[in-house]
């Protein structure tokens, strides 16, 4: 006996199975938000998507986690995110279902080896000699034997089935919890400091790209004065052009997160450590040209500049990689802030 669930799962679904495999192949996290940007992927809905994503796999080999946040915030909209949970819905609906019919097709089945068994002894009493007897009792032997495998197979079938509805019912349960986890920093719009836990422990655990990973550290020198001298709206406008410049540089592979307080961080990818600090060098500069005004008079009050932390990524924990990148931070400042910094 075959079981399959060929006649059963709608396109939606068969989209939702396959971009499992997918995403193993390229190494992405198999989280509910990438879940359902893959989704979207093999269902062909968002042309422009899959065009952005095959640019990524071609180039990168993969997709950075931080090009994976904004494609899920360009592409995926509230209704998007709704029909992906519908369909979880569905095929949960659709395992229990079919759960339940193999269930009583190997109650069946066991009945049906039951009273094969039964009637292989009836006829094992028959006389040996009838040629007949023998027969029937080679027929009813191999009957028994398919109806034990059959079992066998539907057993089986249902220990998977059973995984699968687990698996499905998590994915939902963590779908719902991504919803109401903001990834965006509510004063700047920057990534917040999750989106940045999230990140790193990704690139460290899995770093398929052929560019090297770096982070940055960024925190505003002297940043408690604009609070104590002009007010704490001052000081938060300060935070905010900050986080323009750091946003102005930001592209798929440079994400800025606003990683508490007057401190930023970015995670990078280059070629080498000098393209990483003439890219920081860049925003240096720029930042370095703001200045603080009064908002009636439009006097200035104070320039704005910023200290640069740089580390490279060697392959250690991510908390080793964070506490380098803090030290360069802490090294800039004592150089007189201003500047970059490399560990």
């Amino acid at each position: 006996m075959e079981f399959s669930l060929k006649n059963t799962m709608s396109h939606s679904a068969e989209c939702l199975r396959k971009a499992v495999p997918l995403m193993v192949k390229y190494g992405i996290a198999v989280t509910p938000a990438n879940y359902a940007l893959w989704y979207s992927y093999v269902s062909g809905k968002h042309p422009k998507l899959n065009q952005k994503l095959d640019s990524a796999l071609k180039t990168y080999g993969t997709c950075p986690p931080a090009l994976s946040r904004d494609l899920f915030e360009e592409f995926l909209s509230d209704k998007d995110l709704e029909l992906f949970d519908s369909v979880v819905e569905e095929i949960s609906s659709v395992v229990e279902s079919v759960e339940s019919n193999v269930g009583q097709t190997l109650d069946s089945a066991i009945d049906f080896s039951e009273v094969l068994s039964s009637c292989n002894q009836e006829l094992d009493g028959f006389s040996k000699e009838d040629a007949a007897g023998k027969d029937i009792l080679a027929v009813v032997t191999k009957l028994s034997e398919e109806s034990k495998s059959m079992q066998q197979t539907a057993e089986r079938f249902q220990q998977q089935l059973r995984a699968a509805y687990q698996e499905i019912s998590n994915l939902r349960s963590e779908l719902k919890e991504s919803k109401k986890a903001a990834s965006k920093d509510a004063l700047t719009g920057l990534n917040n400091r999750k989106s940045f836990d999230e990140d790193i422990e990704l690139l460290c655990s899995g770093h398929h790209s052929i560019l090297k990973l770096y982070l940055t550290f960024v925190d505003i020198d002297n940043f408690k004065k604009f609070n104590d001298d002009f007010g704490h709206q001052k000081g938060d406008m300060v935070l905010k052009v900050v986080a323009d410049r750091l946003r102005k540089h930001a592209d798929q592979l440079n994400a800025a997160y606003r990683f508490g307080g007057e401190e930023f961080c970015i995670l990078s990818q280059f070629q080498d450590k000098k393209t990483a600090l003439n890219y920081l060098e860049k925003i240096r500069v720029d930042i370095e040209k703001l200045v603080l005004k009064d908002n009636k008079s439009g006097k200035s009050l104070r320039g704005i500049s910023a200290s640069f932390g740089l580390a490279e990524y060697d392959g250690e924990s991510c908390e080793m990689f964070i506490e380098r990148a803090d030290q360069a931070l802490y090294r800039a400042k004592e150089a007189g802030r201003n500047c970059i910094i490399v560990v």
